[in-house]
C-alpha cells in the first residue's frame, strides 16, 4: 500500500517538472514585456540588439522545448519498461561495465542538443571558427574525458557506500568534495590544456595595469593567462579558476582583440574580485552542503522507496540504481537550481562591486557590460522568473543600475566631504 504512495508521489513529482520546465519555456519565449524595462534597455541598447539577443536566445526554439521533454520521456519510459535491467543483466551484472554504457546512452541522447547549440547556433550567429569536422573532434574530446571522469567518480560513490554501509552519507559527500577540488586543481594544468593554448599574457602596459590591480587587490600573482578562443569562436569572455596556491585569472585572446585595455582591466577586476573572495572555496562548501542534504535523504527514504517495483531498487550499492538515480538527479537540478543561480548571481554582484571599487571606472564598467552583451548577442530582455530560476548572472541592465548606484553614492560622499 506505502510503494503505491510512494509511486503516485513520484509521478505527481514529475508532472511538477513538466510543468516547470514548460513554463521556464514560456518565459524565455515571452521574455520580459513590461514596457519600463524595455525603455530602460534602449536607453543602452537598439531595437535592433535586443532583436538579436532575442532571436539567438530562441535559436530552434521548438526543438529545446521539445528535445527536453523528450529527453526526461524517453529515461522514465526506459525505468518503465525495465530498458535499463535488462541493460544490466546484458553486462554481466558488472558495475564499470554497466555505469559507461549508461553513459554512453546518455551521451548519445544529448547529442542532437549539443549539435543544434553547441554548433548550428554558432554558425547561425556567425560567432563560430571551426568547420562541423572541427567542432566534432573537440566533441569527441569532451565526450572521453567526462565519461572517464563521471565513470570513475560513479565506481567510486558506490564503493564507498559498499564499503561503509553506516557511514556513507557522511562520506559520501567528502568524496565528492575531494573529487570536486581535485577537478579545480587540475582543470587549468590537464584539462585546460587538451582544448586550448594557454600563454602567459606578454609584457607590456596592460600586464602591468593588470597587476598593478591585483597588487591594490591585495592578491598575488606573477602570471596572468591567455588561451586562444579565437581557434573556436569569437565570444569573449574571462574566468577565475584554481585554488589555494593555484589561482589563476584567464583572458580569452578575442577579449583583447575587441576589448580596450581599461575594459579589460575591469574584467580583469571582477574575476580577481572571484579571487579576493574565495568564491571558488565558497562553491565547493556549498555544494558539499548540498551532497550532504541529499546523501541523509537518499539513506533516510531508501527502504521506503525500494518497495516501489518501478524503481528498481535492490542492491543501495549496485549500479543498476544508477539510472533512477540520474532521473531524480536530472530533476533535482531543476528544483533545486534558484539555490544556485541565487548564490552565484550573489558572487557575481559582489564580483562587479569589488571590480568598481578597486578601478573607480564606473563608465568604463558600463561600456564594459553593453560591449560584452551585444558581442555575445544577450538576451537583453528576459522574464524575471527565468532570472530568478535559472540566471547565475545578473541581467546587462541590472549590472549597469549597479554601477550607477555607487557612482550616486560616491558623488553624494564627494559633496558632503
Amino acid at each position: 500500500m506505502l510503494s503505491n504512495s510512494y509511486e503516485k508521489l513520484f509521478w505527481l513529482i514529475v508532472v511538477f517538472w513538466f510543468l516547470l520546465y514548460m513554463f521556464l519555456l514560456y518565459a524565455q519565449f515571452n521574455g520580459n514585456s513590461d514596457m519600463s524595462a524595455k525603455t530602460e534597455i534602449l536607453r543602452y541598447f537598439s531595437q535592433a540588439e535586443i532583436d538579436s539577443g532575442k532571436d539567438y536566445a530562441l535559436f530552434f526554439f521548438r526543438f529545446k522545448a521539445a528535445n527536453g521533454i523528450l529527453f526526461m520521456t524517453i529515461l522514465l519510459a526506459a525505468l518503465k519498461l525495465r530498458f535499463f535491467e535488462r541493460i544490466w543483466v546484458k553486462c554481466a551484472e558488472n558495475d564499470f561495465i554497466f555505469v559507461i554504457v549508461f553513459f554512453l546512452i546518455i551521451r548519445l541522447l544529448s547529442f542532437p542538443n549539443s549539435f543544434v547549440f553547441g554548433h548550428w547556433r554558432e554558425v547561425y550567429a556567425s560567432f563560430t571558427e571551426q568547420s562541423f569536422f572541427s567542432w566534432l573532434i573537440r566533441y569527441f574530446k569532451s565526450f572521453f574525458i567526462g565519461i572517464t571522469i563521471e565513470t570513475l567518480v560513479v565506481l567510486a560513490a558506490f564503493a564507498v557506500i559498499r564499503c561503509f554501509p553506516q557511514k556513507w552519507p557522511m562520506l559520501l559527500p567528502c568524496l565528492l568534495a575531494l573529487v570536486a577540488f581535485v577537478g579545480i586543481f587540475l582543470m587549468p594544468l590537464i584539462i585546460t590544456p587538451v582544448f586550448y593554448n594557454q600563454t602567459p599574457l606578454e609584457e607590456g602596459a596592460l600586464k602591468d595595469k593588470l597587476l598593478e590591480i591585483s597588487k591594490k587587490a591585495g592578491i598575488q600573482t606573477d602570471e596572468i593567462y591567455v588561451i586562444d578562443e579565437s581557434r573556436y569562436s569569437k565570444h569573449t569572455n574571462a574566468y577565475f579558476t584554481g585554488i589555494g596556491p593555484f589561482k589563476r585569472i584567464v583572458l580569452y585572446d578575442t577579449l583583447l582583440k575587441q576589448h580596450t585595455q581599461e575594459e579589460i582591466a575591469l574584467i580583469f577586476a571582477h574575476e580577481a574580485g572571484h579571487w579576493k573572495n574565495n568564491d571558488m572555496a565558497w562553491g565547493l562548501f556549498t555544494g558539499f552542503l548540498g551532497a550532504l542534504a541529499a546523501s541523509f535523504l537518499y539513506c533516510f527514504l531508501y527502504d521506503k522507496i525500494r518497495t516501489v517495483e518501478f524503481f528498481g531498487l535492490e542492491n543501495i550499492a549496485a549500479a543498476k540504481t544508477l539510472p533512477f538515480l540520474f532521473v531524480v538527479y536530472f530533476m533535482g537540478q531543476l528544483f533545486f537550481a534558484p539555490l544556485e543561480s541565487q548564490i552565484s548571481q550573489y558572487m557575481e554582484r559582489r564580483a562587479d562591486y569589488f571590480a568598481l571599487k578597486v578601478t573607480g571606472l564606473t563608465e568604463i564598467y558600463k561600456n564594459a557590460q553593453i560591449k560584452l552583451a551585444k558581442i555575445n548577442k544577450s538576451d537583453l530582455l528576459p522574464h524575471s522568473f527565468r532570472v530568478f530560476w535559472l540566471y547565475t548572472h545578473p541581467p546587462v541592465i541590472n549590472r549597469i543600475k549597479m554601477a550607477d548606484t555607487i557612482f550616486q553614492e560616491e558623488n553624494k560622499s564627494a559633496v558632503r566631504y
